[in-house]
């Protein structure tokens, strides 16, 4: 298994190809423990990159 970068110090569009990376390995891999492994690391990474986007919206900014 890979090691996973930290996701805090990436950006958005840098956990977004993380993310179709491994999603493309779970889909090649048969139903089982691993992917399901795969799966859920997939889903906090999408979550990790909502937050980034987020964090950085014009919104949240000081002086907007």
């Amino acid at each position: 298994m890979n090691k996973i970068p930290k996701p805090i110090y990436m950006t958005a569009d840098e956990i977004d190809r993380r993310v179709k990376e491994r999603a493309a390995d779970a889909h090649a891999l048969p139903d089982g423990p691993a992917r399901q492994a795969i799966l859920k690391e997939v889903a906090q990474l999408r979550m990790y990159a909502e937050a980034k986007r987020w964090t950085e919206s014009p919104g949240l900014k000081p002086g907007a």
